[in-house]
């Protein structure tokens, strides 16, 4: 399976204790990228959960109070559980939702959440959220990611590029 490059990001993140973001345009693959994330963890026997905020029974869950999560799950307080909350800009209060988990549950409890580029800049998102956060933006495939998705790394053309990058920045 190819991966984006920002999924090494996310798996060096799973030891910190800040929330992650990861952010971009429709349709640059943040959902596809969740769910590898998700195969990943379960494969490692991982506690993790995904929630899609497009199930309107999550979200209305979900806008009630933000602990609904923990009773749409079972979960363990002993060890980290990991929820993957796609789609985050339709909760009413992103903002609320995030720092409460944080605040009140951050010892066992890990999020990543994925939400539109323009959602961290709607008047719903309130609050910078300042030392909670880790931002990441998720963009079209970079020149390195679309050749490994046609299946040319094994051709050399990947070490070319990097060759060709460190020749012109000189």
């Amino acid at each position: 399976m190819v991966r984006r490059n920002l999924f090494e990001y996310l798996v060096a993140d799973l030891n910190t204790r800040s929330f992650i973001i990861i952010t971009g345009a429709r349709q640059v693959g943040k959902t596809t990228l969740l769910k590898q994330f998700l195969n990943d963890l379960q494969e490692q026997k991982h506690s993790v959960y995904y929630v899609n905020l497009e199930d309107p029974d999550f979200l209305d869950s979900l806008n009630e109070h933000p602990k609904n999560i923990f009773s749409l799950f079972t979960i363990d307080k002993k060890q980290k559980n990991i929820f993957l909350i796609d789609e985050i800009q339709y909760l009413n209060n992103p903002t609320n939702f995030l720092k409460y988990l944080y605040d009140e549950y951050a010892d066992f409890v890990k999020l990543y959440v994925t939400g539109s580029s323009a959602f961290y800049l709607d008047a719903k998102f309130k609050d910078s959220l300042a030392g909670r956060k880790k931002i990441y933006i998720l963009n079209t495939l970079s020149l390195d990611e679309f050749l490994l998705f046609i299946r040319r790394k094994e051709s050399g053309e990947i070490s070319k590029i990097h060759s060709l990058r460190s020749f012109i920045s000189g």
